[in-house]
């Protein structure tokens, strides 16, 4: 059967690449044809195509703290930003799902992919962006 739980108006938004690729809120899944170029277009991708659909029920931050302990757990530790990186990313994504994060830790995230950015493997920080 296949949808959302409680139907369109209760998607809030879709990895659709698998863990590694950009989250797209719902108001562009109503607007991008599920293929690579359109994807790509719409600055996510379809990568390996593992869907992730998460309704308004779920906590989004909490979500992409799930994965970033995931990656920090497979993380191969050959680099610095990766190796520390993802630890950091996820305690902070926690703090701010206690709600006792600081406002500058949404800068310091950004600040972090970026140097994330700059490994081999860029994966960790996509759902970030």
């Amino acid at each position: 059967r296949g949808g959302s739980n409680g139907g369109w108006d209760n998607l809030l938004a879709v990895i659709p690449g698998g863990s590694s690729t950009p989250v797209i809120p719902q108001s562009v899944c109503s607007e991008v044809l599920t293929d690579f170029d359109a994807l790509v277009e719409a600055k996510t991708a379809l990568g390996t195509a593992a869907v992730i659909v998460m309704n308004k029920q779920t906590d989004i931050i909490l979500a992409i703290a799930r994965l970033m302990t995931f990656y920090q757990h497979e993380s191969c530790g050959q680099c610095t930003p990766c190796r520390e990186g993802t630890g950091w990313m996820a305690r902070m994504l926690y703090r701010m799902v206690e709600g006792k994060a600081k406002p500058e830790e949404i800068d310091m995230l950004l600040e972090i992919s970026y140097q994330e950015k700059s490994t081999d493997c860029d994966s960790a920080l996509i759902p970030l962006l």
